[in-house]
């Protein structure tokens, strides 16, 4: 119901107004008119304003301020006058009056001239929202674009140095095969084959995250042996590990909390997307000569994953975003990457309806728990698998 505020000093006129408009709108009427200290400040909302040539002369500075506050919307005042007054009102009617009629009232009239002030602010009160909604969608639109540019941007970075790398070894083996002792060329060959796996990893995820936040991620519970797969997950990583230098491994442990076979039903692809990111941030982070811990534990209704490690930490003021998308920490420097990697995680725990934690201190390591439920999620989170 709209509100209709009764700035009229005529006692009569007040009374009539009152009767008439009542029937149809909430009408405010202030404590006083004539006392300005208790006449202001009149702070309650309302959406047209009564006002008579008195009550105007004597606030005519706070009438101004209220159109002010609500401009761009319209707050309409109807002015009650006089034929013979009209021109003394002139000098407030241009500055802060949007109609006036003229006294005595006739109630058709007035009721009138009160729908159209009402509906102009009605369309007024429209378009200020339509046009925030459009600097909204605009907002949004730039934020895109330049989430956009700064995707291409990191995927070109991640991937040129792989790339150049392939490159460089395809020419040296071209060049020097026929002198290159058989172990040598298969170390290259590994390094090489690591390099392509990295940028395949790379588009994988991009990819998974436009599924995921599509809705279009498949999901597809089967039977796993989860101390299997998790051993067959550690020896791919423990493989690309004996491809850096000695001096600059990371030594990666697995530690299985249950009995030698571990039974579950989950989604292997989305699992394994999981933690092959946890392990894989996990060992980026960590100084050479320091240890992951990956454990594994398997209770009646969940399935609990954990990787710890001794690396450089997430400042406290990073924690809170460190799952947003191409967000990453403060501190990470140089360390290539994304920012992709922990946000498909997050993703894809969550389509599992789990859980994860993170417990991290600057400087001295994190470590990410992953707690997933072994019982089917909500029908609403299953679609058919992706071929």
């Amino acid at each position: 119901m709209s509100q209709i505020l009764l700035l009229v000093e005529q006692k009569e006129n007040r009374r009539l107004l009152l009767e008439w408009l009542a029937v149809y709108y909430e009408v405010l009427l202030p404590h006083s008119t004539e006392n300005s200290e208790e006449f202001l400040p009149f702070n309650q909302s309302f959406d047209l304003a009564i006002i008579d040539g008195i009550s105007l002369k004597r606030h005519w500075q706070w009438v101004a301020a209220q159109k002010q506050a609500e401009h761009p919307v319209c707050l309409p005042f109807l002015l009650i006058t006089s034929r013979s007054d009209v021109g003394m009102a002139t000098q407030f009617i241009w500055q802060s009056i949007d109609d006036l009629i003229i006294a005595p009232i006739e109630k058709i009239e007035l009721q009138a001239r009160v729908e159209i002030l009402l509906r102009s602010r009605q369309l007024s009160l429209t378009l200020k929202l339509s046009h925030d909604q459009l600097d909204r969608t605009l907002q949004t639109a730039q934020e895109l674009n330049e989430m956009k540019t700064s995707l291409l941007y990191m995927i070109a970075h991640d991937v040129r140095n792989p790339l150049n790398f392939i490159i460089g070894t395809t020419q040296l083996l071209t060049k020097y095969k026929l002198t290159l002792t058989e172990e040598k060329t298969q170390e290259l060959l590994d390094k090489t084959q690591a390099a392509a796996k990295g940028i395949d990893q790379l588009l994988d995820d991009v990819l998974l995250l436009g599924r995921v936040e599509s809705g279009q991620a498949g999901f597809c519970l089967l039977p796993l042996d989860l101390a299997k797969f998790c051993n067959e997950l550690v020896g791919e990583f423990q493989s690309s590990l004996k491809l850096k230098p000695q001096t600059d491994r990371v030594a990666l442990i697995f530690v299985n909390h249950n009995s030698q076979s571990a039974m579950a039903s989950l989604e292997v692809s989305l699992l394994r997307r999981i933690l092959g990111n946890l392990l894989s941030n996990a060992i980026k982070y960590s100084p050479p000569n320091t240890e992951v811990i990956f454990e594994l534990k398997l209770t009646e209704t969940d399935a609990i994953f954990s990787v710890q490690d001794a690396g450089i930490g997430i400042p406290v003021a990073d924690q809170g975003r460190l799952f947003d998308s191409f967000y990453r920490a403060k501190n990470v420097g140089r360390i290539p990457g994304t920012g992709l990697g922990l946000s498909i995680v997050k993703k894809c725990v969550d389509l599992h309806g789990g859980e994860i934690t993170l417990i991290s201190e600057e400087g001295v390591g994190s470590t990410f728990t992953v707690t997933l439920p072994l019982a089917k999620p909500a029908k609403k989170q299953i679609s058919p698998a992706t071929p």
